[in-house]
């Protein structure tokens, strides 16, 4: 039986918060609408720290913890590179002509950047050098999701589709035509036998990945935008919609386990946006419109 408990909620920010990550040591990184990227110590969250600043609005955030440097993707296309040891912008790239939604590190040690000009930007972590650039939509990119086993990715789009690429051909391999509206949120199981998608029309889908992404099961899981979804341990993941509500799930049946909503357990009041999953701790971050970070407890 999963067993939720309600750490803390604190409204750090000014504006809603919309990308949050964490580093191997735990701690957790927010950026949102006002620019400003702050840094919370999970187990002393009154210890927030402000720990960059841009102009425009933060839609993703990437750590490089090898050289200890923070990728920020912002509203405008642009790019910034912070180094956290010496609190300097390093890099500051416009390679992209739309928001910037999705910052990746691939095994390949290249960081891979999804955006809403419907094209994917590919950099070498060492020196933050440009390599490639990939056209795969005339539609907005949403989400990046790199297979676990197989050299290849899932990319979510506005056009209503995935696609699965090579991550060493950069080919498109298999075009997947999801749901009614855009596909946000993407996430393989820990095996790599399952793909789940979340999107605009609500739909929860999980997808057959050794048969050529069929379908496998579909429900309507939230009355909103399905915004995120992340693996928990065990044999769960999470979802965040823009009804204000996470949700806990069982992989294999699609089973709905929880909802953390703000009637009934103290939740969020807006779009619950992005989640992170800190797996050492057993601990769910999930950012919001309502200008907090709640820190929820899971134990199965």
């Amino acid at each position: 039986m999963v067993q939720i408990e309600k750490i803390f909620q604190v409204a750090a920010h000014s504006g809603s918060v919309y990308s949050v990550i964490h580093d191997k040591n735990d701690a957790v990184y927010t950026g949102g609408s006002e620019g400003v990227v702050l840094k919370w110590n999970i187990d002393d969250y009154e210890s927030v720290t402000a720990v960059a600043r841009v102009s425009g609005q933060i839609f993703s955030l990437f750590l490089f913890e090898p050289l200890n440097q923070l990728w920020i993707g912002t509203m405008s296309g642009a790019v910034h590179v912070l180094d956290l040891d010496s609190k300097k912008e390093i890099h500051h790239f416009i390679n992209h002509t739309a928001s910037v939604f999705d910052i990746q590190l691939n095994t390949d040690g290249r960081i891979y950047i999804a955006s809403k000009d419907g094209s994917i930007s590919i950099w070498d972590a060492a020196n933050a050098s440009f390599i490639y650039k990939l056209q795969v939509s005339s539609e907005g990119l949403r989400k990046i999701a790199f297979h676990p086993n197989k050299k290849e990715m899932a990319v979510a789009s506005s056009s209503n589709s995935f696609f699965i690429i090579s991550t060493e051909s950069y080919e498109v391999l298999v075009k997947v035509d999801a749901h009614t509206n855009s596909v946000f949120s993407l996430c393989y199981s820990y095996d790599g036998e399952q793909l789940f998608s979340g999107g605009r029309d609500a739909m929860l889908y999980a997808w057959d990945v050794l048969n050529n992404y069929c379908e496998l099961n579909k429900l309507p899981a939230h009355l909103f935008t399905i915004n995120d979804i992340v693996l928990l341990n065990g044999n769960y993941f999470a979802t965040a919609g823009r009804d204000k509500h996470v949700k806990i799930w069982n992989c294999e049946s699609l089973e709905l386990i929880k909802v953390l909503d703000f009637e009934k357990i103290g939740g969020h009041k807006n779009s619950v946006n992005k989640l992170v999953w800190l797996g050492r701790k057993n601990i769910l971050v999930s950012v919001s419109d309502d200008r907090s970070i709640i820190a929820w407890k899971i134990n199965n």
